[in-house]
């Protein structure tokens, strides 16, 4: 199994990001480990979320990155 982690931040919430880049890990016969997960407190406030992504594949989950990365995913450092 291949991994690796994004990072997303901002209203990921309200404006259904993470709902989507979920839908698209699955989707793609990929799974996913929610490493951190912070909700803004305000409505001004961003939110931030750390994924652990595993796929079958380094090709699959280089293409999932592709398209996560398209619709506001970041690749987070690696430690």
């Amino acid at each position: 199994m291949f991994s690796e982690t994004i990072e997303l931040r901002g209203h990921i919430i309200d404006s259904l990001t993470l709902t989507k880049i979920l839908d698209q890990i699955v989707t793609q016969g990929a799974s996913f480990n929610t490493v951190e997960f912070r909700i803004g407190q305000k409505r001004a406030d961003q939110s931030f979320a750390r994924i652990e992504i595993t796929a079958p594949s380094q090709e699959s989950l280089d293409q999932l990155i592709t398209r996560l990365r398209e619709q506001g995913a970041e690749v987070a450092p690696r430690k």
